[in-house]
């Protein structure tokens, strides 16, 4: 809000110097000021919302209107608020008149609960005469305070009544014109009918004001203001009258010198100046003259007045003002007059009476002016004469401020006559005298004391006493005056004021030792003092000796004596060996005076506290008494030990030296043994992170060299650390009272460096220039260098085999720049690049793989080139690509040069075709022909050819030449491949093929022969050459085709070279790799009930070290290895264990302390095998239940040093478990233990007895959680053993083909089984997401996977129209990506960043073949099932796809098994497939996969080309998408010579008549391409396809039932009860989806449409 955005600008002043209505021109009220329109943020205590008292204040606004404009008829309210102490009244004025209320118009205000008044003026249906300038004034007695706003209503301009105005001569006066109306109206004034301003002193100001300077007697007059609308159709006026007056002027006057009281005096008031009617008034102190009858005041003229003073009193002093004034203005003159008064008693002296030692004050005060000097004397004699002025030095005597007299510690001389006198310049002094009497109390001036008397001899005790008469003085024993006797006598002998009493007692014996009281009394007081009289006799020994109270430092030692007499104290350090009890009281005397210090004590003592005592020491005492009669016998000789202290000295010699990258070993020795002060328990090492905010980590370990042996130290080795770091290191000593000081100065110490833990990041790479490639990358984080960082290795691999032969597939390169180009690379090659950090320790693990392209290099000259005459002028020009490649053959170049003409040059395959052959025609018969071929890269032209000659003849038979051969394929294990082969000659040749060397091929379950000569494949199993053998009647020729088949790798051999506490030296040794180079190996580990962890290996036979492992714990590991067709079947699990053990057995003796109040506990004390404990349990038991175990301390970490359990029934058994945890496992301790009775005596000799666990257990130990959990594991494992045979057993009944089978030998049952939906006649297929039910296997997630992995997403719509007799199919095919099926990504960043895929075959890179469980591993490793055949090759594109198109591959699955299919996640769809692919796919020109230079391949005679879509597996994932290599001879990209021959799967049992296999099939026309990461199996489908005709059970109510279920995350083989319920159901899905395929096959074998299409 705007109006909370102001500041109220408190500068307000008002001179309030005018009675008339002018004094409202002369008040300025509040500005409000806005500071950029920022809202002022003010302390509570301004907005009233403390709750402390307010101080008064005046009044302070908090909120204030703001100016307006409305139209008439709106309503309006404003509203001021204001806080202030008194609480203020807020008032109203309009144009500075007070606002009145009517109908229209509301005043109203209230209290807020801050404290503020609010006040608001509401006006209804405003008119154009409510405008006007709105001004509230807050007021209180401390101030006013006000604020104005404008309110402009729409209308006609108009002007106010305007009273007259009166002003001061020679001042300013402002004329207010109360104008209103809006849009604002101009105001002119005049003066008497004549305009202004007419003079320098009159100006009109912005508002409209006029200003008149230095007002007189010539602006006396008539003013008119006159308002003029903005149309200047409208005027207003309104008169007002200007009086100007001369205010009154006062001649100065003053009262005289030296008044005093008495006399009469007056004083003259006259004005000299001013107009009349004028008023004069006397005042006095500010205040109208009260009635006196000694003054008078007469009005001698009307501008004169005189006060008269008849007779001056004291009260006539102060100050009187002559007020006079008129109507222009009030003035005054005031003066003073101090009237002489004659000093006057105020309190009038008076005597006292007063007792010795007491203070006295003698009053005495006087008035007058000036104000009297008060004197004190004092007679010197008894009488009232001869005064002296008493000297006061301010300790004794002193005079108070108003004169009175002050004596302090009043002496019997301080009595007598005292004289006070008040005087002044005026009048006669005043005095009085005054008499002061002192009496003095009975007083004994004889101090107590200890009078010592022998026995049998007379004892005398003095006494004296003062004080007035009569005075008496008694002696008292127990209260009760003594009486005198034989033996007692009282003389007493007066000594003027003072008397003397004399006690004498006669042969005094021990009774009469004790106290005596000497008593005086006298009327004014008594006092006594006490004597003690003691009777010395021969001493005995001190009896009832104690030692009490006994500190580490102190002791108490407290006896009894039957007399009183001194006492020493002996007292020694006590060693069993010095206190052999020597027979000779002399020699013992002896030494004690040598090793004995002595302490003497008063003989009324009764105890004293030994100080200066060392902790932890065993002393000797004795005491002695001895009076002047002599000295006892020695008492009973007491030995106590002082108490245990924390040690004062730090240990000494800390050493730190470098135990490893991760570890630093302490060396150090323990404090000598002054400094101990009780027995060494153990150390606490504490250790940090230098220049790290933080604690200090403590580590305790106990003492196992003795405190004694100073030259032996401790030595203990801290594991656990960052490398390369500096860490502070300190030792303390601590003893069971407590721990000591920390060594100082703290050591610093860096652990060792380590090879970098993290790859370099960033990794990028790019083709430069021809075989190179330029590499780019940025260093590892700083945090995981564990060490300075000396350079990097870049290790390159190709993603195929550069040369039949498998060496030379791997580069590495070292540098120490951030980026390196490299060289001598295959051109045209995809590689894989990994970097990899080393410094001087080791190397860091390499990057994710990041794949590029090497760029083209100019092509070889094509190989064995032919010439041959087909007529007179033809010639047939045939060839093979260049070997080996070196890029995409854009086109070939066929020169033929007649004689001595210009070579012609005719281009082959320019739009992207492949042929390799070119007839010449249009020749001149006769004539020599010199013919070569180039081929072109995106390099640019190869070399030529060798040059051959031909002569163009007549000729009507010629050989037969073979074309379309020569040629390399790779292709993934089970795939298909068509080699053409054409037969070029006359008469017409015949085509025929063998395998390997003699092996004829005919069609078969495998071979197909295509008219017009080429040959199909499918399911191809094994490497091999395959001649095609052209024969007419003129000759034969032949071509070979080279099919090497892609596997995926062996499974690779992983073995242990090294263990250590933290980490695990493994071997990785290669298997074949599938005719493809080895990309990685993935290293799975996971420890005790973990989850599995990968790891990225490099290939080649590496040595892999596996960190930050668990000390001495087992590790389950195995080894894939991954090339680009798929990943290798997991190696054998190894399972191995780190360096170290278990916690070792402890020694009760050490580890448990018993007293009669605790049991201690040193679990520090409890030895370490090889890995440092972690922390223990401690659990209380007793006898009477064995099973029942509380915990006391659930968590007992390192730094704790003494653990006592203080809270234990005395003289009872317990029973304590003691667990010691670390990585290695735990070791547990069970001991008996009692402690003491309440008397300090023990139950047993052995109060802590260990009960060993093993052997023969107990019930109750069978019913340990412990052991109730590991047997109920077991059960449950094996049952799920026992289920999953069952289930994998009543599978292979039924479910598909098992490894090596083709799709072509299959029934119709399984064939339909096989495919994922089959496309009918005039039917429509839309799958949606099929999932798993969540009770499968397949739905348990991992927590990096968070999609369901059977869901079929991305997926595909799509419908087959076919009619009979017809040839040709409509297929239209929507393809969804990822996102518009999900919400979220199904992937995480880790998955996204460790799942490659090579060609069409992606890797699978998630864990979750493993995961699951090791059960399914163990089951089916002998099958080699972990990477799915391909099943089929799909039919051929008609059409060449739009350039828009995004090309898309078809993903297969080998079999719809999910036996052997391990849970997995969806798979990317491809985002590269735009890129060059890889020569393991397909042979097919019109591969689905786009070329990098031509996106539509050339249709060549007419011809369509081939379209073999390659296989994927579906266990791979397609993350980090690598860029596919060319092939190796004809390459994916190669334009095929002949017509294409369309294939589909050929189908053994179908209703149709076209199933021969020489007949060619109908053709289909599926999409270009489509990437699934899975496809729905046939039960999905089916369920799909019929949802109402699923069977429904009882354990399946409905379809969504088993969507429902919540299933927990399987983790590390924790829940098996929620596998076992997992496999159940799925068990029981799989039976239900049976039968309901054996119906669909049914179904469809009825069915006359022979077509299918796989999706």
């Amino acid at each position: 809000m705007e109006e909370e955005a102001r500041e109220i600008n408190a500068e307000s002043s008002f001179q309030m110097t005018a009675k008339s209505p002018s004094h409202i021109m002369n008040m300025q009220v509040h500005q409000v000021t806005s500071r950029n329109n920022e809202i002022l943020r003010r302390p509570s205590e301004i907005f009233g919302l403390s709750h402390y008292p307010r101080p008064d204040s005046a009044p302070l606004f908090r909120y204030t209107p703001i100016d307006q404009t409305v139209s008439p008829g709106s309503p309006v309210s404003l509203k001021c608020a204001a806080q202030g102490t008194p609480t203020p009244v807020i008032t109203w004025t309009r144009d500075h008149q007070p606002l009145l209320t009517s109908l229209r118009i509301s005043l109203g205000s209230f209290r807020t609960a801050l404290g503020e008044i609010v006040s608001h003026v509401n006006l209804s249906d405003v008119t154009v005469r409510d405008g006007g300038t709105y001004t509230c004034t807050a007021h209180n007695a401390l101030g006013s305070s006000s604020h104005s706003a404008r309110l402009n209503v729409y209308g006609p301009p108009f002007v106010r009544a305007m009273p007259n105005i009166t002003a001061v001569a020679g001042e300013d006066v402002r004329l207010w014109c109360p104008a209103g109306g809006f849009p604002t109206p101009t105001v002119t004034w005049r003066r008497d009918g004549q305009t202004i301003p007419s003079s320098q002193r009159q100006e009109i100001l912005s508002n409209g004001t006029l200003l008149v300077r230095n007002a007189g007697q010539s602006d006396v007059g008539r003013y008119s203001c006159i308002v003029t609308g903005r149309q200047g159709g409208q005027t207003a006026a309104a008169h007002t009258y200007l009086h100007v007056l001369r205010p009154p002027e006062i001649e100065p006057f003053s009262f005289g010198r030296d008044l005093e009281e008495g006399i009469r005096t007056q004083l003259s008031c006259m004005v000299i100046k001013g107009d009349f009617p004028m008023t004069i008034n006397w005042l006095k102190d500010g205040k109208h003259l009260q009635h006196d009858p000694d003054l008078e005041s007469k009005q001698i003229s009307e501008f004169s007045t005189v006060l008269i003073f008849k007779i001056l009193r004291e009260h006539h002093t102060g100050t009187y003002t002559c007020e006079a004034a008129n109507a222009a203005a009030t003035v005054n003159h005031t003066t003073t007059v101090r009237v002489k008064v004659a000093p006057k008693w105020i309190i009038e002296p008076s005597g006292g009476t007063a007792l010795v030692g007491s203070t006295v004050v003698l009053d005495c005060s006087a008035r007058g002016h000036p104000q009297p000097v008060i004197t004190w004397m004092k007679a010197t004699g008894e009488i009232a004469q001869d005064f002296q002025q008493v000297v006061l030095d301010g300790v004794r005597a002193s005079q108070a401020p108003n004169g009175s007299l002050l004596l302090m510690e009043i002496k019997t001389g301080d009595a007598g006559w005292f004289l006070c006198s008040a005087t002044n310049s005026v009048g006669k002094p005043i005095s009085k005298v005054v008499q002061l009497t002192v009496h003095a109390p009975a007083r004994v001036i004889t101090e107590g004391s200890r009078i010592t008397g022998h026995a049998g001899h007379t004892v005398t005790v003095t006494c004296e006493a003062t004080g007035d008469s009569p005075l008496t003085l008694t002696w008292q024993r127990h209260h009760t005056p003594i009486t005198p006797s034989q033996r007692v006598a009282v003389r007493e002998t007066p000594m003027g004021n003072m008397i003397r009493a004399i006690l004498e007692i006669r042969e005094v014996t021990a009774g009469d030792g004790g106290s005596y009281t000497c008593r005086a009394d006298n009327p004014h007081g008594h006092h006594a003092q006490v004597f003690t009289i003691a009777i010395i006799e021969p001493p005995t020994a001190p009896s009832g000796v104690t030692i009490s109270e006994v500190t580490s430092r102190s002791a108490l030692v407290s006896w009894t004596l039957p007399q009183p007499a001194a006492v020493t104290i002996q007292y020694r350090a006590y060693l069993s060996y010095n206190f052999i009890w020597i027979a000779s009281t002399a020699a013992e005397d002896k030494s004690w005076a040598t090793h004995g210090r002595n302490v003497s004590v008063g003989q009324w003592a009764s105890s004293h506290v030994l100080a200066g005592l060392t902790p932890y020491q065993a002393y000797a005492v004795r005491l002695m008494a001895h009076n002047d009669l002599g000295v006892s016998q020695p008492s009973h000789m007491h030995v106590f030990t002082t108490l245990e202290e924390a040690p004062t000295g730090a240990p000494r010699d800390v050493q730190v030296s470098v135990g490893g990258p991760r570890s630093l070993i302490i060396r150090w020795k323990a404090p000598t043994s002054s400094q101990l002060h009780g027995p060494l328990r153990g150390f606490t090492l504490a250790l940090r992170r230098q220049n790290l905010q933080g604690h200090l980590v403590y580590i305790t370990r106990p003492a196992t060299v003795a405190a004694a042996d100073s030259s032996v130290g401790e030595e203990y080795k801290v594991v656990d650390l960052i490398p390369s770091s500096l860490y502070e290191v300190a030792v303390r000593a601590f003893t069971r009272a407590g721990a000591g000081p920390l060594s100082s100065p703290r050591i610093v110490h860096a652990t060792g460096h380590d090879a970098p833990s993290c790859p370099p990041t960033g990794v990028s790479c790019r083709g430069s220039g021809r075989g190179g490639v330029r590499v780019w990358w940025s260093p590892p984080p700083s945090h995981c260098t564990n060490a300075p960082v000396s350079g990097y290795t870049i290790v390159v691999t190709p993603t195929s085999h550069i040369t039949q032969s498998s060496s030379n597939q791997r580069w590495e390169v070292n540098t120490t720049n951030l980026e390196k180009n490299l060289d001598g690379l295959p051109p045209a090659a995809n590689i894989s690049v990994r970097v990899k950090a080393f410094n001087d320790v080791g190397s860091s693990p390499p990057n994710n793989p990041v794949y590029c392209m090497t760029e083209d290099d100019v092509p070889e000259p094509p190989g064995r080139v032919r010439v041959v005459v087909t007529g007179t002028t033809r010639l047939l020009v045939t060839w093979l690509p260049p070997q080996p490649p070196t890029g995409s053959i854009l086109h070939y170049t066929i020169y033929s040069a007649r004689e001595d003409q210009v070579a012609i040059r005719d281009v082959v395959g320019a739009g992207g075709s492949e042929a390799t052959w070119k007839e010449i025609i249009g020749l001149t018969p006769g004539t020599r022909v010199q013919v070569w071929v180039t081929a072109t890269t995106v390099a640019g032209e190869g070399n030529p050819s060798l040059r051959l000659t031909a002569v163009p003849a007549a000729t009507s038979k010629y050989a037969p030449v073979a074309v379309g051969g020569g040629l390399m394929w790779r292709i993934g294990a089970g795939a298909g491949v068509t080699l053409g082969c054409r037969g070029l000659g006359s008469p017409p040749s015949t085509v025929s093929w063998t395998k390997g060397a003699s092996t004829t091929i005919s069609n078969g379950q495998h071979t197909q022969l295509l008219p017009g000569g080429d040959l199909h494949l499918t399911g191809v199993r094994e490497s091999s050459n395959y001649t095609c053998w052209v024969k007419n009647s003129e000759g034969v020729d032949s071509l070979t085709h080279q099919v090497i088949v892609i596997t995926i790798p062996l499974p690779p051999k992983l073995s242990l070279s090294q263990a250590s506490h933290n980490s695990l030296n493994l071997t990785v040794t290669p298997a074949d790799d599938g005719d493809a180079p080895i990309l990685g190996y993935t290293l799975h580990h996971r420890g005790r009930a973990g989850e599995w962890v990968e790891t990225n290996v490099e290939p080649g036979p590496v040595d892999v070290v596996v960190r930050g492992l668990a000390c001495g714990a087992p590790y389950h590991l195995y080894l894939t290895a991954w090339n680009s067709h798929g990943t290798s079947s997991p190696s054998p699990v190894l399972v191995t264990n780190t360096q170290g053990k278990q916690p070792g057995r402890p020694d009760p003796a050490r580890l448990v302390e018993v007293n009669a109040t605790c049991v201690i506990l040193r679990l520090y004390a409890w030895p370490e095998v090889g890995c440092p404990i972690t922390h223990w349990k401690v659990e209380l038991g007793n006898e009477a239940d064995k099973g029942s175990w509380h915990p006391l301390y659930p968590h007992v970490t390192r730094d704790v040093t003494d653990l006592s359990l203080c809270d234990l029934s005395s003289t009872l058994w317990h029973l304590l478990r003691l667990t010691a945890s670390s990585t290695a496992g735990d070791t547990v301790v069970i001991y008996k233990v009692s402690t003491g009775d309440y008397n300090g005596g023990l139950v047993s000799a052995e109060s802590v007895q260990e009960i060993l666990v093993g052997g023969v257990m107990s019930v109750d130990a069978w019913l340990d959680a412990h052991v109730v959990a590991g047997v109920v594991s077991a059960l449950l494992l094996s049952t799920a053993l026992i289920i999953c045979i069952c289930v994998i057993v009543r599978r292979r009944k039924y479910g598909g083909y098992r490894q090596g089978d083709s799709l072509d030998n299959k029934d119709g049952g399984e064939d339909d089984n096989a495919r994922n939906c089959e496309i009918t006649r005039s039917h429509l297929y839309s799958p949606t997401p099929a999932k798993k039910p969540r009770g499968s296997l397949a739905s348990v997630k991992t927590q990096d996977e968070t999609s369901d992995p059977y869901e079929i997403c991305p997926y595909a719509t799509f419908s087959v129209d076919s009619s009979e007799g017809t040839l040709e199919y409509g297929l239209s095919l929507h393809a969804m990506t990822p996102r518009d099926c999900l919400d979220h990504p199904v992937h995480s960043d880790h998955h996204a960043l460790e799942a490659p895929a090579y060609g069409h075959a992606s890797r699978q890179r998630s864990q979750s073949h493993y995961k699951e469980t090791e059960i399914a591993y163990i089951s089916n490793r002998d099958r080699g099932e972990y990477a799915n055949r391909p099943k089929s090759i799909s039919g051929t594109q008609s059409t060449p796809a739009p350039p828009s198109a995004e090309p898309r591959m078809w993903a297969e699955e080998s079999r719809k098994d999910t036996r052997s299919r391990p849970h997995r996640s969806r798979s990317l769809t491809r985002t590269e497939s735009t890129q060059r692919d890889s020569s393991t796919e397909s042979n097919d020109a019109s591969s689905p996969v786009q070329r990098q230079h031509y996106q539509q391949p050339q249709v060549i005679h007419h011809h369509q080309q081939q379209q073999l879509l390659g296989q994927q597996n579906p266990h791979q994932q397609e993350q980090n998408l690598p860029q596919h290599p060319r092939a190796i001879a004809a390459g994916r990209g190669r334009p095929h010579p002949l017509p294409p021959i369309r294939l589909v799967r050929r189908l053994s049992d179908s209703s149709s008549s076209d199933n021969s296999p020489m007949t060619p099939p109908r053709p289909l026309h599926p999409p270009s391409a489509f990437s699934d990461s899975r496809e729905l199996s046939e039960a999905e489908c089916d369920r799909e396809m019929l949802p109402d005709e699923r069977p429904r059970s009882r354990d399946n109510p409905s379809p969504s039932a088993g969507g429902k279920r919540n299933v927990k995350n399987y983790s590390g083989g924790k829940d098996i009860k929620a596998e076992l319920n997992v496999i159940l159901q799925r068990y029981k899905q799989h039976q239900d989806n049976a039968q309901l395929y054996k119906e669909k096959v049914r179904n469809n074998n009825h069915q006359n449409n022979p077509y299918s299409i796989n999706v």
